[in-house]
């Protein structure tokens, strides 16, 4: 480059050179930083996610299982579902006797009643009715040593899908969803379970 049409001395050409290593070396640093930065917030960002990971017990981890997770731990805290009290508590508990065979997700029980919660992400309408008859119709056959109990059913969900509320109140369940951290019962305060015969 030239100002006001002088000539290109060696001087100003080696001047400009020293500028460019310069002003290159400044750019190589201000890389390397960046590069340093950008290495400590993705080791950051992974450190998080693996928490994350472990906290939820897997990525993998369908949306019914967190559901089942978070409805035993609060079940578990409280061991109480409305008035009835409880002193036992089991988790995804599969059965067979003979022919005749189901699963459980939550059993609360003590001395004479046991409360049995079918927990889903989203309940569906279509899930009631295999709920009382392959499960709570079932259950005193799969555990005779609770055939003398009062046996009552619960729902449990993230949300529900229409009608889902209605029907689950005609069968007499609990219907229970999250509460923050808590579970809360979506039936009105005065309500009583009816009891599975």
């Amino acid at each position: 480059m030239q100002l006001h049409n002088q000539p290109i001395t060696r001087e100003y050409l080696d001047g400009l050179m020293a500028d460019l290593i310069k002003t290159q070396k400044e750019a190589a640093i201000r890389m390397e930083k960046m590069s340093l930065e950008t290495d400590r917030k993705f080791q950051e960002t992974d450190r998080k996610f693996q928490e994350i990971h472990k906290e939820l017990g897997g990525i993998g981890k369908s949306n019914g299982a967190i559901a089942e997770d978070f409805f035993a731990a609060a079940l578990e805290k409280s061991m109480q579902v409305g008035k009835l009290k409880f002193d036992f508590i089991d988790f995804n508990r599969r059965r067979k006797r003979n022919n005749t065979e189901a699963e459980y997700d939550i059993i609360l029980y003590n001395s004479y009643k046991v409360l049995i919660v079918e927990v889903k992400y989203i309940f569906r309408l279509e899930q009631l009715r295999p709920f009382y008859e392959k499960r709570l119709k079932r259950f005193r056959t799969l555990f005779p040593e609770h055939k003398e109990y009062k046996l009552y059913g619960a729902i449990a969900a993230f949300s529900f899908e229409d009608e889902v509320i209605e029907e689950a109140l005609k069968y007499g369940f609990y219907i229970l969803s999250p509460d923050n951290e808590n579970i809360k019962i979506v039936n009105q305060s005065n309500f009583e379970a009816s009891e599975i015969k």
